[in-house]
């Protein structure tokens, strides 16, 4: 079995001190092959501190992140399945499936989309 976690929308620094202590507790180096995070981990310590627990972490940008090299968008496979990544605040995905959201999926052509922006 394939075990992947999707985090996003972490605001370490600006609205939580950290992630939550026993969250963290069940967060076992080796055990989660694959790590998705939508955007918004805002300090590079927290990409750190995942990449100790799964080297395979794939990362868009929020809009409060602040390394800039992460990308909008993002496809990746695992297993038999493409995904696509994208925080959402460029999209509005979560309010209403704007025509921006529909091109974004055109574009990446993918099985399933993983987005976030709970604060849009």
């Amino acid at each position: 079995m394939v075990l992947v976690l999707a985090l996003g929308d972490l605001h370490i620094r600006h609205l939580a001190a950290d992630l939550p202590p026993k969250f963290k507790s069940m967060l076992v180096p080796e055990k989660i092959q694959h790590f998705i995070c939508t955007g918004n981990l805002c300090i590079k310590e927290v990409q750190d501190y995942l990449k100790t627990l799964c080297p395979d972490l794939h990362i868009t940008r929020g809009e409060y992140d602040e390394d800039a090299r992460y990308p909008e968008t993002k496809t990746l496979t695992i297993g038999q399945f493409k995904l696509g990544l994208c925080h959402g605040h460029q999209t509005e995905i979560l309010f209403s499936f704007s025509e921006a959201a529909k091109g974004c999926m055109k574009d990446l052509q993918f099985d399933a989309f993983v987005t976030c922006d709970s604060c849009g």
